[in-house]
């Protein structure tokens, strides 16, 4: 019981320290905006990179870890899973892996155990969420993008186009161009603040984006074409990724069977012949087994799945 309690201190110090991080930044940008409105008595003068050039990545060892947990300031703009419930679901997990360890392990290392448990549900769920959103985001370029076109064809400048995008798409594009409204309205050059968007959605077609608009504002030239061009690229990715998408179900599939053969075989071994499996739960020997068996069963499901994941992006 001390170690399930002592798993639960750290991952709730763990994600203080994350959600304390989280608010710094937060903070880093309203002292932007006070500074906009003379708010403030000093502003720390900066040398801003070319239009076209990739903002360097700033941060320290919080900030990183953050952001492999999923949980780096506007990554999740729409969260599907409330953050407590998120919490308690790898406190539990760390929990309950360090009292397994405890049968195989020693004090410490079965400590270790549960908070490496911990951290890697953390980052499952924040990581699901993140790529719910990026999968949902990627859908929506074309019609973003075709949105932006119509508008600056009807001779309406590049910034409202991008209101308009903000507008009227739905999450969670809405919001990443509602936060790149307000990135440009404290004075981010808007091929900047599309980059923005590319680092924190991962999705490279907002960086062809921000390329394409920060050479126009250079060297001038039909935005509305180039645009154009844009989106149609960007349709046929979407349509190839969901070609992909649709060639992997066998694959899925097959790993759905074989992930849930194992516990469907034991439960029709237990009812048709009871107490067969009586010595693997009653013996240490048998639960030790039993427990490598669920750990190299994770692992597997977590290999096949990196495998189809692969597949499809590649």
């Amino acid at each position: 019981m001390a170690e399930v309690l002592l798993v639960g201190s750290l991952v709730s110090l763990l994600a203080a320290l994350i959600l304390m991080r989280t608010g710094q930044e937060q903070k880093s940008l309203r002292d932007r905006v006070l500074a906009q409105d003379g708010r403030t008595v000093s502003i720390r003068l900066v040398d801003e990179p070319s239009l076209i050039a990739r903002p360097a990545s700033r941060g320290g060892p919080l900030t990183r870890i953050s952001g492999w947990l999923g949980l780096a300031p506007g990554l999740l703009p729409n969260r599907r899973l409330p953050l407590p419930f998120v919490l308690l679901m790898a406190g539990v997990t760390g929990g309950v892996a360090a009292w397994g360890g405890t049968l195989v392990l020693q004090g410490p290392a079965a400590i270790l155990l549960g908070l490496a448990a911990a951290a890697f549900v953390l980052r499952m769920l924040f990581m699901w969420e993140v790529g719910r959103n990026r999968d949902e985001a990627f859908k929506q370029i074309p019609d973003a993008v075709g949105l932006m076109v119509r508008a600056v064809r009807a001779g309406l400048p590049v910034g409202e186009a991008v209101r308009s995008v903000a507008r009227e798409m739905p999450e969670p594009t809405r919001s990443e161009f509602q936060r790149l409204i307000g990135e440009t309205g404290i004075g981010t050059p808007l091929d900047r603040a599309l980059w923005g968007i590319h680092e924190r959605t991962g999705l490279r077609e907002y960086a062809f984006l921000s390329v394409v608009i920060g050479l126009q504002a250079q060297t001038g030239g039909g935005l509305a074409e180039a645009l154009e061009n844009i989106g149609d690229i960007v349709r046929k990715r979407v349509a190839m990724a969901a070609k992909a998408h649709a060639l992997a179900a066998q694959a899925r599939t097959s790993a759905i069977i074989l992930i849930a053969l194992p516990p469907v075989s034991g439960t029709a071994v237990s009812l048709l012949r009871p107490g067969y499996f009586d010595k693997l739960f009653g013996d240490p020997r048998g639960v030790n087994l039993l427990t490598i068996s669920i750990i190299m069963m994770i692992i597997g499901t977590l290999v096949i799945r990196q495998m189809i994941k692969r597949a499809v992006s590649e």
